[in-house]
């Protein structure tokens, strides 16, 4: 669900004297590239060892693949509980946290609305009305069950479906940390399409400068804002990345669990925090909540920092990071 945070042109330091070794490696996995970037004598390994754990992480969450445990949760929707990692369990128990926090506005049972809709797999389809309606009978994140006993899930509707996307990114981007400090890498950058988590400070001992893409840059230019950072995490769900124009309307892959629809409160929402599951998962509450709704949410929160843009480009910030950021982009202004 998140998308592109923009890492500030030219500040990547490949022109910087006596750094340490630099590894850099993109994949493409969880529908999106991922590079990591590196630094130190065991930065090689590290690195391979950080993607070898996504694509371990990825393997058990994505709905898209018939052999994850989300996948088969949601074969045996109706029909029995299954046993799955403590992972997979315990990222569904985060996510219905949160589900329960924001009433709703993130839901992980949307899985009936991602197929009905089907962004970027089918051809500018929308649903109609009573399509909506009927898929929307199988989203609610109240009836699934969790036992913590048995480490099992059980979706108790025939058609019901899970889809982690709005936080598996979020939770192997911070597995991939994990492992990089593991082997001892105090430097590193990783960017997993959106999900940002800046491990350090430069080689050069100044402060990772991360910048948020702004979401219309046909208006207002590239960069919203930029936030020097060090050991955050930077995650944005937007209305831009993945969507279609039909007849004049924006339709994008982020769905509003109460009415089926894409979300349109917001054009973008911006979590900065420390754990990235987490704020995959704020991003996508944020955005469907609205500016109003989504800031009192996270207000709740005092190590969030929020970041919204709404449909008339008015940029808001609230939380503990608001004084450090640079606003590139304010309304009004000529670009």
């Amino acid at each position: 669900m998140a998308v592109l945070v923009l890492v500030v042109a030219g500040l990547l330091l490949s022109g910087c004297r006596g750094v340490r070794t630099e590894v850099r490696k993109t994949e493409f996995m969880m529908d999106t590239a991922v590079t990591i970037t590196a630094y130190g004598p065991r930065a090689e390994q590290a690195v391979a060892a950080a993607f070898a754990e996504m694509r371990r992480v990825a393997a058990l969450m994505n709905a898209d693949d018939p052999d994850s445990e989300v996948s088969l949760i949601n074969r045996n929707a109706g029909l029995e509980p299954v046993r799955v990692s403590s992972e997979t369990f315990e990222l569904l128990e985060l996510c219905q946290h949160y589900s329960e926090l924001a009433a709703g506005a993130f839901d992980v049972t949307v899985r009936p609305l991602v197929e009905l809709w089907g962004i970027g797999k089918k051809d500018k389809y929308v649903p109609s009305p009573e399509e909506i309606e009927r898929a929307l009978q199988l989203v609610d994140y109240r009836k699934v069950i969790l036992d913590q006993n048995t480490k099992t899930v059980f979706l108790p509707v025939p058609g019901m479906g899970v889809d982690l996307g709005g936080a598996a990114k979020g939770y192997a981007a911070d597995r991939a940390r994990e492992i990089l400090k593991e082997h001892g890498v105090r430097s590193a950058l990783i960017d997993a399409g959106g999900n940002i988590w800046t491990v350090g400070i430069r080689p050069d001992g100044r402060k990772w400068r991360i910048g948020i893409r702004h979401p219309r840059p046909e208006v207002a230019g590239g960069v919203l804002a930029v936030l020097p950072s060090q050991d955050l995490t930077l995650v944005t769900s937007g209305d831009y990345e993945r969507y279609f124009l039909k007849y004049g309307t924006r339709y994008h892959h982020i769905f509003d669990p109460h009415t089926g629809l894409p979300a349109r409160e917001l054009v973008s929402a911006t979590i900065i925090g420390n754990n990235s599951a987490e704020a995959d998962i704020l991003s996508t509450a944020v955005f469907v909540l609205g500016a109003d709704r989504g800031l009192a949410l996270t207000n709740q929160l005092p190590h969030i920092t929020t970041v919204v843009v709404t449909p008339k480009l008015q940029v808001l910030t609230a939380g503990s990071h608001e004084t450090e950021l640079e606003l590139v982009y304010k309304e009004g202004e000529d670009q």
